[in-house]
């Protein structure tokens, strides 16, 4: 649907004297948007004010206006959608007053329910009739003033220009704007092309967050072009990964040409809403104006929606342990990462590739996936659009090869690295020691090493609750493992971390994936023993760990884990993924029996730790594990082995030695 003419282009400002007299300077320009602040809607004497101050500003100039309810109410509450009282009344309604009093036709508000992380993750229901009451009542306030009612579209992280963070429950996708118009009609949309893409880069990155698959049918031009017969302003900007809003045309990732032609055959208003470090400046703001003016000066072409991408499995782990994923500490990874070369090893493996995809949100300069598996790393290739290829590099290398490794480690020259690679069934430990000694501790210690001559300045290192007892060889191994971890950190004085994962559900080869399988496949459960009780994480929690685990390695921690994960046994875990999996009754479980090395109870820590509080969601450090005695008395020996088979007698000696792993005095 076209407006018939052309779309009329606006800078933006606070109703403020000097800021609308520095956005005149260097015009004539067609208009101006006016963003209330939450002093302006204070009472009627300061909203009087607000609106003198556009009309004497403006006076003479013969600009078209519109208007933006503020983000906040003068008592500091964030305004929302889902809370209707009577401050909230009373801003809405001057809000709108100051829209007709400034002769703006429309008013736009945005679609959100701010939530804390923690209120996120709880999972709060959306109040939708208080949604609906007071979105009723943002539409009649507009209809008495002779004004539009406009919702827009949010990011995922909302900073609310406080550097705070929160999230809403509403108002990212889309569709969550149809769905309230088609509840509220009198509703139009403000479309925010910065917003839409950061919260496709946030779904294509952590989409559980969000109760998505993936970033499909998050496209800006599909934005555009669902809401865009329905709307009547446009928010122009650029933006990059999750957290870059609002960035100068070209200074992002947006093609926003196309989009903008498009955007001028349907909606009447679009805004240059470009960040300003100085809100009393407006150069970067202009000067996207007339990039705007530039892209409009050629004819809109035709979207056409991408082909559909192979997807992974839609199975609702979430559902199955009943918690919604924590949420990543955004900030800090976002100063830890940006444009930093990273490291993963197992890189091609199923939380490797989670890892990857959840760092590539916050823009590193390079991630290097390492992996032996050729199949593995040619899939998550394939897997991985244009944007992402560009940022992801694959490398097929066998760790137990110290030279070969050393390498491409060289080329990729890693800032931050997660060593992730490993052998992990326990009972093929007891068979196969040779073998998990030679990937665990000596692939480890070659990683360690060669990432420490590299320069590395953060390493985190994958461990597993069965290090904290160490009742099994490969429990052993990753003990082991811890140590030498913290051994290198002191040598180099980096930050390093160990993070003992828990059962990850749906990462290929574990319980839960040959669980979902049979169950889908119709035949019986093969578990070893109902009663055994294990922790249980998601995937985007087990990514989100060892992101954490970087920033609190920094923090001087060694050993981190998961904070309150499921605990259930395995015949629980079973039956709920038999149930979500949509199977009738009770499953058919065959009882295989306790296999080598296997215990019936995990725990997090072990004699003499301490587990501390969550630091960021779903993590919590441990204090008193990860000592160095072992590992340095390893070492020295290592370093007379005339052999890798002498090497490894090496480390076996001191695996099975009794009493290796008493607690400390």
């Amino acid at each position: 649907m076209s407006t018939g003419s052309p779309a009329t282009l606006l800078l933006k400002a606070a109703p403020r004297p000097e800021q609308i007299a520095d956005r005149l300077a260097g015009g004539p320009w067609p208009g101006l948007e006016l963003a209330l602040m939450p002093g302006d809607v204070a009472d009627d004497a300061a909203l009087e004010r607000a609106i003198a101050a556009v009309r004497d500003g403006l006076a003479g100039t013969g600009m078209v206006v519109t208007a933006e309810a503020p983000v906040a109410w003068p008592s500091g509450a964030f305004v929302r959608v889902d809370r209707l009282d009577e401050e909230v009344a009373a801003g809405i309604r001057r809000s709108a007053a100051f829209a007709a009093g400034i002769g703006s036709p429309v008013l736009t508000i945005h679609l959100f329910a701010p939530q804390s992380p923690d209120e996120f993750r709880r999972g709060d229901p959306l109040d939708e009739d208080e949604t609906q009451r007071f979105l009723e009542h943002f539409a009649r306030e507009c209809a008495a003033a002779g004004v539009t009612p406009l919702i827009e579209n949010v990011p995922p992280i909302l900073r609310m220009r406080t550097g705070g963070v929160f999230l809403s429950p509403v108002g990212g996708h889309w569709r969550d704007l149809l769905a309230w118009r088609e509840r509220v009609p009198e509703l139009g949309f403000t479309i925010d092309t910065s917003h839409a893409a950061l919260f496709r880069s946030f779904a294509g990155a952590y989409p559980g967050l969000f109760g998505l698959r993936s970033d499909e049918e998050l496209e800006l031009e599909r934005y555009v072009e669902e809401l865009g017969p329905g709307a009547e302003v446009a928010h122009v900007s650029d933006a990059e990964g999750v957290l870059g809003e609002g960035l100068n045309v070209g200074a992002g990732e947006l093609d926003l040409d196309p989009v903008v032609r498009r955007l001028g055959e349907l909606v009447p208003f679009i805004v240059a809403e470009v960040n300003e470090p100085d809100h009393e400046r407006s150069p970067n703001m202009k000067a996207g104006l007339r990039d705007l003016e530039r892209a409009l000066e050629l004819p809109a072409e035709r979207w056409t929606q991408p082909p559909r991408r192979l997807l992974d499995d839609d199975f609702d782990w979430h559902a199955v342990i009943g918690l919604r994923d924590p949420l990543p500490a955004v900030l800090e990874l976002e100063e830890l990462v940006r444009g930093a070369s990273v490291l993963i090893t197992g890189g091609a493996g199923s939380i490797g590739r989670r890892l990857a995809t959840l760092l590539s949100a916050f823009r590193p300069g390079l991630v290097t996936l390492l992996d032996q598996h050729e199949a593995s790393l040619a899939a998550d290739r394939r897997a991985r659009g244009p944007a992402a290829a560009a940022m992801v590099e694959h490398a097929l290398c066998d760790l137990r090869d110290r030279a070969r490794l050393q390498v491409e480690v060289d080329r990729a020259r890693p800032d931050v690295v997660f060593h992730l690679a490993a052998y992990k069934h326990v009972d093929w430990a007891e068979r196969y020691p040779d073998e998990f000694v030679a990937t665990n501790l000596e692939g480890s210690w070659n990683v360690l090493r060669a990432v420490g001559a590299a320069g590395a300045h953060t390493v985190v290192v994958a461990s597993t609750d069965k290090a904290a007892l160490a009742a099994n060889l490969y429990g052993r191994t990753k003990r082991l493992m811890e140590q030498l971890t913290n051994l290198e950190a002191e040598r180099s004085g980096g930050a390093g971390a160990a993070v003992r994962l828990v059962n990850v559900l749906g990462t290929t080869g574990s319980a839960s994936d040959l669980f979902l399988r049979q169950a889908r496949g119709g035949v019986p459960l093969t578990v070893t023993d109902t009663g055994m009780i294990r922790y249980w994480i998601t995937g985007g929690h087990a990514a989100a760990l060892l992101a954490h685990g970087a920033l609190l390695a920094r923090d001087g921690h060694r050993l981190v884990t998961a904070a309150e994960p499921v605990e259930l046994t395995v015949g629980d875990i079973a039956e709920r993924i038999w149930r979500h999996a949509g199977c009738d009754g009770e499953p058919d479980i065959a009882l295989l029996g306790i296999r080598p090395g296997e215990t019936m109870r995990e725990v997090l820590i072990g004699p003499g730790e301490t587990l501390g509080d969550e630091t960021f969601q779903g993590s919590a450090p441990i204090a008193g594990g990860a000592g160095t005695l072992e590992a340095a008395e390893v070492l020295d020996r290592l370093e007379h082995a005339a052999s890798p088979a002498e090497r490894r007698a090496t480390w076996l000696d001191l695996l099975r030695r009794p009493g290796l792993f008493a607690a400390p005095a």
